[in-house]
């Protein structure tokens, strides 16, 4: 099957979007003091039924707040967030015990930068920038033949740079090959680093030499192994 489908597969049972405008809406447990997003709702609808489908998101918030006060919790509606997915989606105004809610265009739930137009550009700029990071933080063990050598780089680029570049990458898979681009400069260029390699050298060398499989392989990988553990599930999962 190719990844494509991997990743259409993965995103339907990850999110349930089946249309256009999916309403989603995340809220912060205030009770001991977390700030851990724990609840997600969502609602899809045509542009036609947009009001209708605004009217049941408040409704659907509405019955949060009453569900959260009979368990003894209270929303915090200054850290709860609200946004409409679409390229041409408007904004919804719900208010939380009498606060409205931020309208954002993008919002990061569970380690993932989620945006209106669900290319995932932003989780992609974001983790190349945690990669980089890692791997300058790698790179000042190296001094050109000093150091560590090129085994141990490899293996703490696998342990502290490749955790950032792909955290839950199935999730997320859907992006553009410009945004791929990125993430396989951003491990070319500590591998080379690693290696001590001159600039213009081969990127496919780099990775042969270190072991390393290209970023757009590596995504394919995940992808299948993340739905072949879903294939795998039981029925009463």
């Amino acid at each position: 099957m190719p990844s494509d489908c991997y990743r259409v597969q993965l995103y339907i049972v990850y999110v349930y979007d089946s249309s256009c405008f999916p309403f989603i809406v995340w809220t912060n447990r205030h009770t001991h003091a977390t700030e851990r997003p724990t609840h997600a709702s969502g609602y899809t609808a045509s542009v036609g039924k947009y009001y209708t489908c605004s009217r049941l998101f408040r409704h659907n918030t509405d019955l949060l707040r009453e569900w959260a006060r009979k368990e003894g919790m209270q929303i915090n509606a200054e850290k709860t967030k609200s946004m409409v997915f679409g390229r041409h989606a408007h904004n919804v105004v719900v208010k939380v015990n009498g606060v409205s809610l931020e309208n954002v265009d993008s919002f990061k739930y569970l380690g993932v930068m989620l945006d209106k137009e669900l290319n995932f550009a932003a989780q992609v700029d974001y983790a190349v920038s945690k990669g980089k990071r890692a791997c300058a933080k790698v790179g000042y063990l190296i001094d050109g033949r000093k150091g560590v050598n090129t085994d141990i780089g490899i293996e703490l680029y696998k342990s502290l740079v490749c955790p950032h570049l792909e955290y839950a990458l199935p999730a997320w898979a859907n992006f553009s090959d410009n945004n791929m681009e990125k993430r396989e400069s951003t491990q070319v260029q500590c591998l080379k680093r690693i290696l001590g390699a001159k600039v213009h050298s081969s990127s496919a060398a780099v990775e042969v030499i270190c072991e390393i499989l290209p970023m757009r392989f590596r995504r394919r990988e995940l992808c299948s192994r993340e739905f072949m553990r879903i294939v795998m599930k039981e029925d009463s999962h």
